[in-house]
């Protein structure tokens, strides 16, 4: 579909867009987690893999086909890819990728540094996202992980970069990375701002990648290895 077919999206608008997805976040680390470790006794962490999974991130990856079925895309495979943003891929998108998961990498380190010198109690994750590295008879956890991680990227990618950052440019144009990345960082606000410091190289690198490539594939790339490569070395013991 012709992106001048798009419905434009402004900041006004986009606090709806936004915000729901926020409030499910509210409601699976603040309720959902709590519950369902009461209820099951399972860590913590599979906790958040499970109301994570359910309750945020598959509800966003089924909306992002909601809304384009709603502006009369056809769902097959090449109306979507392209509505997406994902019907086109090439060297100049995987070498900007790169550089962003290598810049992203570089400055959330930094971050870290620097919330590490002004508070002694500062961490990169809430406490339900604590992770030590899997013995055996715990590597079930990586089980749990591997539905919520592709339902997280999956979910994320194509409800705010494939679905929503479109109908903002619009409106917003050279400024939507600026705007649509303050609302992406506004909806990890559950996770506490601790972790919304590190998030924020992560958050604007991937979102101006977006903007200048008008490529969905720079998000999927940049969290997939940022995202995955964590969990993995953390796990796996290589990292602790």
């Amino acid at each position: 579909m012709n992106e001048k077919k798009l419905k434009p999206l402004g900041s006004a608008g986009s606090v709806f867009y936004f915000g729901i997805p926020a409030l499910l976040l509210y409601t699976a680390t603040h309720l959902g987690i709590p519950l369902l470790h009461q209820w099951t006794g399972l860590p913590a962490i599979v906790c958040w893999y499970i109301g994570g999974g359910f309750l945020v991130f598959l509800p966003m990856f089924i909306a992002s086909f909601i809304f384009i079925k709603k502006e009369g895309i056809n769902l097959n495979f090449r109306e979507p890819a392209k509505r997406f943003r994902l019907d086109r891929f090439s060297s100049g998108i995987l070498l900007l990728s790169i550089s962003g998961i290598i810049a992203t990498a570089g400055l959330t380190y930094l971050m870290l540094i620097i919330g590490r010198h002004f508070y002694t109690d500062f961490s990169a994750q809430p406490s339900f996202m604590q992770l030590k590295p899997l013995q055996v008879g715990k590597m079930w956890i990586l089980a749990t992980w591997i539905p919520m991680f592709i339902f997280n990227i999956l979910g994320e990618g194509l409800y705010w970069r494939g679905t929503i950052f479109p109908r903002q440019e619009l409106v917003l144009e050279d400024n939507t990375w600026l705007v649509h990345g303050f609302f992406w960082l506004l909806f990890h606000l559950p996770f506490g701002w601790y972790l919304m410091l590190t998030l924020i190289p992560i958050i604007f690198i991937t979102a101006f990648l977006v903007q200048v490539t008008r490529s969905t594939w720079p998000d999927i790339i940049i969290h997939t290895v940022i995202n995955g490569s964590g969990f993995l070395l953390v796990a796996f013991g290589i990292v602790t």
